[in-house]
């Protein structure tokens, strides 16, 4: 051999020595680096173990953008949203998901998803090898994967280099603890409540509901193709959509799919309400915190739709009166609890869909004269038939100030009775009633019953009798509760309770201003007041029966005074076409057999009653008539030959016919007594 090429494969032979020498020290580094990285991955996922949630703490935290109200037996009301930067329904079960849905996502997402154990080694090698040939980076996450990025609150920052490489590395770590610990059923269903759509859409159930109208179980192979095709790319462009969904399908499918796309891009995101029925979400009738998609309330499904509909019919006939708003809450008399709330008309029928009218502060107007009676009937300085004096009056209020109450038709009637005064909403007696019982405790009651922001004493003066005390819906509605019998609370002492309820139930009583037969009278025993605030602002109707306490308030919201717009025309027709709807089963009865006291006794309960004359009935003596030839006929209601009339305590005649009576003028007692002597019946008349 020459020396030339001895020496050339002495140097190949060198050469060769350091090549092999430098393979196997780079192959035993990347085994190092290797065993390196499985060591951390393997420390990863131990780390991951001890920090990922279990998947019923994801299942009991999922939180719905939009929840359902529960009625009191649970039927629902009303869907209101509560997640103002998206948009999610309540959580859905794998076995309520389409399997034409579930086929889909796997095949576009993750093929292999019931194969690898979080990460598709295949499919990172596919990733990496692109990388490497220079084409576009093709997506290696599983669907596992997508789902522990969730977890992670900044999963979505922008990273870029070996960050972004770090992030990646920490997801598969993650996917695979979670792939220990939770079942493949489990890791799906969680991510198709919690996987993105467009916008602010989360969740298949809110994608299902909102863009085609069905729950997700009802999806159909088009439908299930677009929502997949979605996931791929949110935000893309409707023909990139379509395109990819026909992909999924064969071609026969495209024509259909075209069509629903529309559902998606043209219509958008819509979450069907089954009624608009609950203008104002309150805490006054949410009985419990929100439990999943749905919060209890005690308000009634039925009571609820009634009164809204009741509500904008009367509206309907107000407009013309520039009345544009009312409020209205009906409470069970034995509890308060709110069976419905319409604080406002809703959408329509209101000037200011977010105002709460039940919640507003309103001056009472005549709706405060039952708490100042009942101060007086508690220290017993009246009873409901003493006579107070209802004539014009001066009354000082400070120095070279005087004020000057009157009624509301500006007339004056003398000598009327407590529960004359009180249910006829005379003025001038109302002021005389809180000079007898003093400022200082009505307002002390009227903070002991919950209003609140009330003036100091003395603020008020005289015209505090009048209801200028600003008060919300609310608490007038439990104010008069209390007055009930039926309310079970110790506000009031029995006796006042049943003047009370004797002053505002009984028809007569309201005849010296409204006549006896008026709107307010009902065929059941109902006490009730109505009140209207200076300006025509302010319209209310307030009564109650053993069953319901109804509060209704009409007006406008941003304070404009209504149009020749009384109580009586107000909230009052209102109030009674809700008291009679909700007591259309009960049997027509007369107030008077529910009140018993001192100043009155109750009578026997009987079908045998006094027809004419009526309660507190006025009669007038004609003088240019001899007395002798003027006459009252007496009647009866179920005659029978063992009854007799008795006047002032004397017997007059049996009440089988019609018996003439010839009055005098005064106050007189009649009485409708049976055989035994025990009377059924009693009315009053004054003859004049």
């Amino acid at each position: 051999m020459k020396s030339g090429q001895w020496q050339s494969e002495q140097l190949r032979r060198n050469g060769n020595a350091k090549t092999s020498r430098y393979g196997r020290a780079l192959g035993v580094g990347f085994a190092v680096f290797v065993s390196g990285v499985i060591g951390v991955f393997a420390l990863g996922v131990l780390v991951s173990l001890q920090g990922l949630p279990s998947f019923s703490e994801v299942r009991n935290a999922h939180r719905p953008s939009d929840v359902w109200l529960l009625d009191r037996t649970g039927a629902p009301l009303e869907s209101i949203r509560t997640g103002s930067n998206y948009r999610s329904l309540d959580w859905v079960t794998l076995s309520d998901v389409s399997p034409a849905f579930v086929r889909m996502v796997i095949s576009a997402e993750d093929r292999r998803f019931y194969r690898h154990a979080g990460v598709d080694l295949m499919a990172v090698g596919g990733a990496a090898r692109s990388v490497f040939a220079g084409q576009p980076l093709r997506g290696a996450s599983t669907i596992t994967m997508q789902l522990v990025k969730g977890f992670d609150p900044n999963a979505h920052a922008s990273k870029s280099g070996v960050a972004r490489i770090a992030s990646k590395f920490t997801q598969m770590a993650h996917a695979t603890a979670l792939e220990m610990i939770w079942s493949k059923d489990e890791i799906l269903e969680a991510y198709v409540n919690r996987v993105s759509f467009r916008g602010e859409v989360v969740g298949l159930k809110a994608a299902s509901h909102g863009y085609f109208g069905k729950a997700p179980l009802a999806l159909g192979d088009s439908e299930s193709a677009i929502l997949t095709a979605i996931l791929r790319a949110p935000n893309a462009e409707k023909r990139i959509v379509g395109r990819r969904a026909c992909a999924m399908l064969s071609v026969e499918f495209c024509t259909d799919i075209q069509e629903r796309l529309d559902d998606v891009f043209e219509k958008g995101f819509q979450v069907v309400r089954i009624r608009n029925l609950v203008p104002i979400v309150s805490k006054a009738f949410v009985t419990d915190k929100m439990t999943g998609a749905t919060i209890r309330t005690t308000l009634d499904a039925s009571v609820q739709k009634l009164t809204m509909e009741l509500m904008h019919e009367q509206l309907t006939l107000l407009k013309s009166q520039n009345v544009h708003d009312a409020a209205v809450l009906v409470l069970e008399t034995r509890t308060g609890r709110p069976l419905a709330y319409a604080a406002n008309g809703g959408p329509g029928f209101t000037s200011a869909g977010q105002v709460d009218g039940i919640q507003s502060r309103r001056q009472m107007g005549s709706t405060i004269k039952p708490f100042v009676y009942a101060e007086a009937f508690e220290l017993d300085v009246l009873t409901t038939t003493t006579l107070l004096n209802d004539s014009p009056e001066m009354i000082t209020i400070s120095e070279g100030q005087v004020y000057q109450p009157r009624n509301y038709d500006n007339l004056f009637r003398g000598a009327v009775g407590a529960a004359e005064a009180l249910a006829s909403s005379l003025n001038v007696p109302a002021v005389r009633t809180l000079d007898l019982v003093g400022e200082t405790r009505v307002l002390s009651r009227l903070q002991s019953l919950g209003f609140a922001k009330l003036l100091d004493t003395g603020m008020y003066g005289p015209s505090l009798a009048l209801g200028t005390v600003d008060a919300t819906l609310w608490e007038v509605a439990n104010g008069y509760r209390h007055l009930s019998l039926y309310s079970g609370t110790n506000k009031y002492t029995e006796l006042t309770k049943r003047r009370i309820f004797e002053s505002l139930s009984v028809p007569e009583n309201r005849r010296l201003t409204f006549g006896i037969q008026n709107i307010l009278q009902l065929p059941f025993p109902a006490a009730v007041k109505t009140g209207t605030s200076k300006d025509m602002r302010d319209n209310w109707c307030i009564g109650f029966t053993s069953e319901y306490t109804v509060a209704v308030w009409v007006g406008n919201f941003d304070g404009k005074p209504m149009w020749n717009v009384s109580g009586m025309s107000g909230a009052a027709p209102l109030w009674r076409r809700l008291m009679l709807s909700l007591h259309k089963n009960r049997i027509p009865e007369d107030p008077r057999m529910y009140y018993q006291t001192p100043d009155r006794p109750l009578p026997k309960k009987s079908i045998s009653r006094i027809r004419y004359p009526v309660r507190d009935m006025m009669i007038g003596i004609d003088p240019d008539i001899p007395v002798k030839m003027q006459k009252v006929p007496l009647s009866v209601d179920g005659p029978t030959d063992r009854l007799s009339f008795f006047i002032n305590g004397q017997k007059f005649a049996m009440a089988t016919g019609s018996p003439l009576w010839s009055p005098t003028r005064g106050r007189h007692i009649l009485e409708l007594r049976d055989g035994r002597g025990d009377v059924l019946d009693t009315v009053q008349v004054v003859v004049r």
